[in-house]
């Protein structure tokens, strides 16, 4: 073993010695102390932060096209990517999924610090099980092969499991992950059988590309496993028609929690995505297969999304369909030519890295104010919760109204620019079709966003005024957020290197 090659992984180490760190802590500290454990997980997401800054100091660079964003299209100059013999890869794309892994798991630490007295955990577990699922989807970033995959997504989906039902006498957290586990553990299934049918037929468990012989009857074990494992990972991401999940288990699940997922679990979703589609089964012969299915699951997901969202009361169920119309916008960037170059994909990676770090702000800081409208230890969901939220919080206020505009996507918000690049990366590629609607389902959007914001600002009249407990950190939360969501959408060159 190339003990130097591990340092490569360094930031994950660091996440998961913090994870023991803050275990141990809830062992030996008294009950009066124990406020420094949201301090210690915290600073284990910032430390994991800082190794991966100083690990690449390149992060810049590879922001510019230093490090190669997928390290099968391209080989860095003097820095080999593989460790463990190709079981992990060091890519821009990868490092760009863990940032927003850590970032997630940040800000959804700061989300849950005031409120998860009502875990039925310890707060040294709940904050450990947290920042194991962040190691976990920062493992699924750098995934190179089937066996390191299906070990970074358990690592990741076991520690969500027990999350989202750590809401002790709630009965909703309780059904929401046992439906996560279930149908979890079935979509698993699906990517275990696929990935063996792919190991059958080549021999190989590396995610490297798989190339057919004409008339050789393995093609059919190639093409039957590809089949499970797209249907594996359509449920991952929670794209039409495997969504059925995402609305109960992002309601049932702690506030603080549902953000982890909105965000981390789907960005280690979509590297999972990355790596089977435009690079195991990248071929223009794969391509030319999965394009279309692709396509068809953006557009079913993004106009099913936004119709069922225009029906929702409860603003955690409309963020959870709004999540399910974004897969299917995230869905437009993997919508590449048969024959793309190596430039053209890599336009489509920054495309997704782009759009999950805006998506990520946007959503984390309104789950934030969603976790901070609470009342006798209650979060308050419906709609009629935030009427008048202008005048009684007006910094809240203006917040959520900036991130439901930039969900809708419109400028100078994160969102619009995020958008813009997916749209343009299907139409580049010949996709109109699909851009066109993409567009319109957008637009159609702006219905069921717009309806928070009137809420706060122009209440109805006679109703009773929105109910916002303080809470520094959640606050600090959804300001560095909004902050995020503004600086990405003026000045989009600061994260994509791009003039």
């Amino acid at each position: 073993m190339n003990w130097s090659q591990l340092v490569e992984l360094l930031p994950v180490g660091v996440v998961l010695a913090a994870a023991l760190v803050v275990v141990f802590l809830q062992l030996v500290l008294p009950a009066k102390e124990r406020y420094v454990l949201p301090m210690a997980a915290m600073a284990g997401c910032l430390l994991g932060l800082g190794a991966l800054a100083q690990n690449y100091l390149s992060l810049n660079q590879f922001l510019k096209g230093g490090l190669p964003w997928f390290a099968a299209l391209a080989q860095p100059s003097g820095h080999s990517p593989a460790i463990l013999n190709g079981a992990f890869v060091i890519d821009g794309f990868g490092i760009s999924i863990a940032a927003v892994a850590l970032i997630a798991g940040a800000l959804s630490v700061l989300c849950a610090s005031h409120n998860d007295d009502d875990s039925a955990l310890g707060k040294g577990e709940y904050y450990g099980l947290v920042l194991l699922a962040v190691a976990g989807m920062m493992l699924l970033g750098f995934s190179h092969d089937f066996l390191t995959l299906l070990i970074s997504l358990e690592i990741m989906s076991v520690s969500t499991y027990i999350l989202a039902g750590s809401e002790r006498e709630n009965v909703r957290s309780g059904e929401s992950a046992m439906k996560y586990l279930v149908l979890g553990a079935f979509s698993s299934a699906f990517l275990m059988l696929g990935m063996a049918f792919v190991f059958g037929a080549t021999g190989s468990l590396s995610l490297s590309p798989v190339f057919l012989l004409p008339n050789d009857p393995r093609n059919y074990l190639v093409m039957g496993g590809f089949g499970l494992i797209l249907v594996g990972m359509l449920f991952k991401v929670g794209a039409v028609p495997f969504h059925f999940w995402v609305p109960d288990v992002y309601q049932g699940a702690p506030t603080g929690v549902t953000g982890l997922m909105a965000v981390g679990v789907k960005a280690a979703g979509f590297a999972m995505v990355a790596r089977i589609l435009l690079e195991t089964f990248g071929a223009p012969v794969f391509r030319f297969q999965w394009t279309g299915l692709i396509a068809a699951a953006a557009v079913v997901t993004m106009a099913l999304g936004n119709f069922i969202a225009l029906r929702q009361s409860s603003v955690k169920r409309l963020l959870a369909y709004s999540g399910i119309a974004h897969t299917g916008y995230l869905l437009l960037a993997f919508l590449v030519q048969k024959n793309a170059n190596a430039a053209m994909v890599e336009e489509s990676l920054r495309a997704v890295s782009f759009y999950l770090v805006a998506y990520g702000l946007m959503t984390l800081g309104a789950f934030g104010v969603v976790s901070l409208t609470r009342e006798d230890g209650r979060t308050l969901e419906n709609l009629e919760d935030y009427n008048g939220l202008a005048k009684e919080h007006p910094a809240l206020a203006l917040c959520m109204a900036a991130f439901m505009l930039s969900l809708a996507g419109l400028p100078p918000f994160s969102g619009f620019f995020a958008k813009f690049m997916v749209f343009r990366s299907a139409i580049d590629n010949g996709f109109v079709l699909p851009a066109v609607l993409g567009i319109l389902t957008s637009v159609a959007s702006l219905y069921y966003y717009l309806r928070v914001v009137l809420r706060m600002y122009m209440p109805e009249e006679g109703s009773v005024a929105a109910r916002c407990q303080y809470a520094w950190t959640s606050n600090l939360l959804i300001y560095a957020s909004g902050l995020g969501s503004v600086l990405l959408g003026v000045a989009p060159h600061l994260m994509m290197g791009m003039k």
